[in-house]
C-alpha cells in the first residue's frame, strides 16, 4: 500500500496492486512537472500560504473520485443498481482521467494562456494522446488514451463519469476549494465534505444523468458548498492584488515577445519562442510546453529586471519586489471621462498606455461560475460551461428538483449579476491624476 499523507484528506491510499496503473502515471515526467506548477498561479503574492501545487490538486481529486464512486456503488436500491454498475466497470477509467484532468497547466495558472492563445485543456488532451510518457503507460495497461481524454473533455459515453469529474458538484470543484481554502488560510471555502459524501445520490433529471444529493439531507450542504464558492471567488480569486499580479504579468510576456520580435538582444525561454512561433501546431511543441513550468518563467523574469528596456525591466522589477499597479475606484465619473483624464496624463508625461493603465474584469475569470455569474447561454464562450449547470436534489423515488428552485438562499445568488470590473496604474500615477 502506498501511503500519502495530504493536508486536506489526511490519509491518501493507493494500491500498489489495483492502483498499480495510477501510481505509475504519477510517476511520470509530464506528472512529476505538476509539483512545479502551483495550483492559484500568483495568489501566494496575497496569501502567502497558497504555495500548493497542481500535484497535491491531482491526487487529492483522484481519491475524491474512489469516495465518490465506493459511496454511489453503496446504495442498495434498486434504482441505483444501473448507475453503480457503469461506475463499476469503468472505475479505473474514472480515477485515471481524475489524475490527468490538469495535467496541461502551464506556468502562472491562466497567464500564460494569453500569451500563447492556447487553453490548457488543449495541452492535456495533447498531452495523454500524444508522444509522452503518460501516453505509453496508459497504452501499457490497456487503458485507451482516447477514452480518458473524451471523459475529460466530457464527450464520454458514459454521462455519470463525466459528471463525477465535470458539473456543479464534481471531485475537481470540491477538491480545489477545500485546498484553496485551507492553503490561503481563508476559512470561508470551507464545508462538511463528510456530510456531503453521506448524502451523495445519483439519477436522471430531464432526460440526463446527474450526480446530485439527497432532498431531505442534501439542501443545508449544497447551500454551504455554493456559497462556500461564492465567498471565495469573492475574496480570494477575484482578490485585486492578485488580479494586479496577473495584469503585470501578462503586460510582462507582451513586453518581451515584442522586444524579441524587433530583433532586440534578450534572452527568452527557448521552449517558449517556438510555441510561439508555431501557434497552433501542439503536436510539434508539445515537449516544448512540457519544459516550461513556474521555476523557468520566474528564471527569465529575473533576468529580465535588468534588461536594458526600461519598461520591461521596470515591470519585472514591480513582479519580484511586490509593487503592484493599485486599483482606482470612479464612483463620480464615467469610464470615458476616465480614460480622457488618463490619455491627458499620459501623453503629458510620455507613458506608455498599453503597460501602464489597466483594465481587469473579473467576469471573465476562469473560475466562472453559472449560480454565480448568471450569463445567458447565449453569451457564453465555446468551452466554457461545464457538462452540467444544476445542483439536483433527489427524494426516495428518485425525482428529483433543482436546487435554486427550494433554496432561496441560491435563488437570490443565481439571479444576481455579479461584475467586478476594476482599474489599474501605478501607485504614484494614481495619486497624481486622482489624488492620494
Amino acid at each position: 500500500m502506498k501511503t500519502i499523507r495530504d493536508p486536506v484528506h489526511n490519509i491518501i491510499h493507493f494500491d500498489k496492486e489495483s492502483d498499480a496503473l495510477l501510481l505509475e502515471l504519477i510517476d511520470t515526467q509530464e506528472f512529476q512537472r505538476l509539483r512545479h506548477i502551483k495550483q492559484l498561479g500568483l495568489s501566494s503574492f496575497t496569501y502567502p500560504g497558497a504555495e500548493h501545487t497542481r500535484f497535491a490538486h491531482s491526487i487529492g481529486v483522484t481519491h475524491l473520485t474512489k469516495r465518490f464512486i465506493n459511496k454511489i456503488c453503496s446504495l442498495k436500491d434498486e434504482q441505483y443498481k444501473q448507475y453503480s454498475q457503469e461506475l463499476a466497470d469503468n472505475r479505473m477509467l474514472a480515477l485515471t482521467a481524475a489524475l490527468l484532468h490538469d495535467i496541461g497547466h502551464g506556468p502562472f495558472s491562466h497567464a500564460l494562456e494569453k500569451t500563447t492563445g492556447v487553453r490548457h485543456e488543449k495541452w492535456t488532451i495533447e498531452i495523454i494522446r500524444g508522444d509522452t510518457e503518460i501516453n505509453s503507460v496508459l497504452k501499457k495497461y490497456n487503458v485507451d488514451p482516447d477514452e480518458v481524454a473524451d471523459v475529460i473533455q466530457r464527450t464520454h459515453r458514459s454521462k455519470a463519469l463525466v459528471k463525477l469529474l465535470s458539473s456543479q458538484l464534481d471531485t475537481d470543484r470540491i477538491d480545489y476549494l477545500l485546498r484553496d481554502s485551507k492553503m490561503t488560510g481563508a476559512g470561508y471555502g470551507s464545508f462538511d465534505l463528510e456530510w456531503m459524501i453521506n448524502v451523495l445520490r445519483i439519477g436522471e433529471y430531464n432526460g440526463q444523468i446527474e450526480v446530485g444529493l439527497d432532498l431531505e439531507k442534501g439542501i443545508s450542504i449544497a447551500e454551504d458548498f455554493v456559497m462556500a464558492r461564492y465567498y471565495m471567488y469573492m475574496n480570494v480569486y477575484f482578490h485585486k492584488t492578485t488580479r494586479s499580479a496577473e495584469l503585470l504579468v501578462d503586460k510582462i510576456f507582451n513586453r518581451a515577445y515584442e522586444i524579441f520580435q524587433e530583433k532586440q538582444e534578450i534572452e527568452f525561454p527557448e521552449d517558449l519562442i517556438r510555441i510561439l512561433s508555431e501557434k497552433g501546431n501542439l503536436k510539434e511543441t508539445l515537449h516544448n510546453y512540457i519544459n516550461l513550468t513556474d521555476n523557468t518563467i520566474w528564471y527569465f523574469i529575473s533576468i529580465w529586471s535588468r534588461h536594458q528596456d526600461s519598461i520591461l525591466s521596470d515591470l519585472c522589477t514591480r513582479l519580484l519586489r511586490r509593487k503592484f499597479f493599485k486599483s482606482v475606484s470612479i464612483p463620480d465619473k464615467s469610464p470615458m471621462e476616465f480614460w480622457q483624464e488618463v490619455f491627458e496624463y499620459s501623453n503629458k508625461k510620455g507613458i506608455p498606455i498599453k503597460y501602464y493603465f489597466l483594465m481587469d474584469e473579473a467576469k471573465s475569470s476562469s473560475y466562472k461560475d453559472p449560480y454565480i455569474f448568471h450569463t445567458p447561454k447565449t453569451d457564453e464562450k465555446e468551452g466554457e460551461r461545464e457538462a452540467s449547470e444544476q445542483i439536483i436534489l433527489f427524494d426516495n423515488n428518485g425525482n428529483g428538483t433543482e436546487l435554486s428552485v427550494i433554496s432561496d438562499i441560491i435563488n437570490g445568488i443565481r439571479n444576481k449579476k455579479i461584475s467586478i470590473d476594476r482599474y489599474f496604474m501605478p501607485e504614484d500615477y494614481k495619486n497624481e491624476i486622482f489624488g492620494g
